[in-house]
């Protein structure tokens, strides 16, 4: 296929995941807090080694967790990554177990060199996701019933455009810049279901988000003795504030026999109010060894400072998070064509995380394990990428949820020679 008709079939790749970027990625009820649950490196690659991004780098996958591991990328190579998610979640309280799954679209990653020492990325991936359904059903003497119901949807999309700097042959940096948007719709509503006489409330609150959000990187690629190498690298944001605006209306209601809602008064109602949501500052970094074609180790830490987010002037239920995450890769024998699960590159990780919640005086913590499997297609350099991730997040304790999931995610990267120039005889 000409380069040029490659192009224009990823290009329609990109329109098409960027149509369907809408739709519900999630189902967690604790994305009703702050601007959701955060999607952090969710490509198959960075993903089934624990979410490890700061210091390895490749010239086959597109690293965006540190835009300096673009000067990875062959001078004359075009990379390409799509992937697809999926995941199962349980959901456990003190009452009652509930399971649910949902699929979605993941991310579209292109990155190419630009000079000798130039190297470019863009993409589409999710920043963070809103999903949930919760109802809270409480006896009141006098009253009856009193039902709470939280439900939300959407989230914050991120498309980016990266550049790595080659300053040296061991040494990078690089930038993203991003442009964040999307829309988060969350709806409250107090239900009386054994009373005629008690007007219901809904509160109704829609907050969409357009803004740049900018990361910086470091990277450094050192060859230790022979072909042993050692990696090392940190990302670093500055606390940005994101232009935002909401639409919210609260009115009373009651409700028919056929559950036909019929208004009764407006409480409040405000549109296009302009204000700003803050992102915090974070800073990460990262250590890894590697031996080319052949094995690769590596231990990331990241800091974010959640205590100071605010939305609108109003803070949320958060604090400063950490995370600690490790992920390893292992290839048995690159070069065997005679056996292709001896190609196969087999990848796992492991990731705690100190979240960014804290509920009822207890800060919620998740336990994660990953496992990957990078399958090559034409030789070694083209794969499909699966990668599975189990893990927990929160507890029961205080009557709070906790969450066990299984999350599954199925990617390509496309290696190719674009620049090569033909030659006729």
């Amino acid at each position: 296929m000409p380069a040029k008709s490659r192009f224009l079939f990823l290009l329609i790749c990109f329109l098409t995941v960027s149509s369907s970027f809408a739709q519900i990625r999630i189902a967690s009820p604790y994305s009703r807090f702050g601007i959701g649950d955060l999607a952090d490196n969710n490509n198959a690659w960075n993903l089934s080694m624990g979410q490890t991004s700061y210091a390895i780098r490749s010239p086959y996958h597109i690293n965006y967790g540190n835009p300096a591991s673009y000067t990875a990328f062959d001078s004359l190579s075009f990379v390409f990554e799509g992937g697809f998610n999926a995941d199962i979640v349980q959901l456990s309280s003190n009452v009652q177990t509930v399971t649910s799954n949902y699929a979605s679209l993941g991310y579209i990653l292109f990155g190419l060199p630009v000079t000798k020492w130039w190297r470019t990325s863009f993409g589409l991936v999710p920043f963070s996701d809103v999903g949930y359904n919760v109802i809270n059903l409480e006896m009141y003497q006098g009253i009856g019933n009193v039902a709470r119901v939280y439900r939300g949807a959407g989230g914050i999309n991120r498309f980016y455009w990266g550049n790595g700097f080659k300053l040296w042959k061991s040494l990078s940096i690089g930038f993203n810049m991003s442009y964040l948007f999307g829309k988060m719709e969350r709806e409250a509503v107090v239900f009386f279901p054994d009373s005629l006489y008690y007007a219901n409330l809904k509160v109704i609150n829609n907050v969409t988000m357009n803004d740049l959000y900018f990361n910086y990187g470091i990277q450094y690629h050192g060859r230790l003795k022979n072909d042993l190498m050692i990696n090392a690298g940190a990302v670093f944001a500055l606390e940005s504030k994101m232009n935002a605006e909401t639409d919210y209306v609260a009115h009373t209601f009651f409700t028919g026999a056929s559950g036909i809602e019929y208004p009764k008064d407006t409480i409040a109602i405000g549109e296009g109010f302009k204000g700003k949501i803050i992102i915090p500052m974070t800073f990460g970094g990262g250590i890894g060894l590697e031996k080319k074609n052949k094995w690769m180790f590596s231990l990331d830490y990241r800091w974010a400072n959640w205590k100071k987010f605010t939305a609108f002037d109003l803070s949320d239920s958060l604090v400063n998070s950490q995370q600690i995450s490790a992920g390893a890769e292992f290839v048995p024998d690159i070069n065997s064509y005679n056996n292709y699960f001896k190609r196969i590159r087999y990848r796992v990780g492991f990731i705690f995380n100190n979240t960014y919640l804290k509920l009822r005086g207890k800060q919620l913590n998740e336990y994660a394990v990953t496992l990957g499997f990078g399958l090559p297609l034409r030789g070694v350099r083209t794969q499909l990428n699966i990668s599975i991730q189990a893990g927990i997040r929160g507890t029961m304790e205080s009557d709070l949820i906790r969450e066990s999931y299984l999350r599954f995610v199925i990617g390509f990267s496309i290696y190719e020679r674009w620049f090569v120039k033909r030659k006729y005889y």
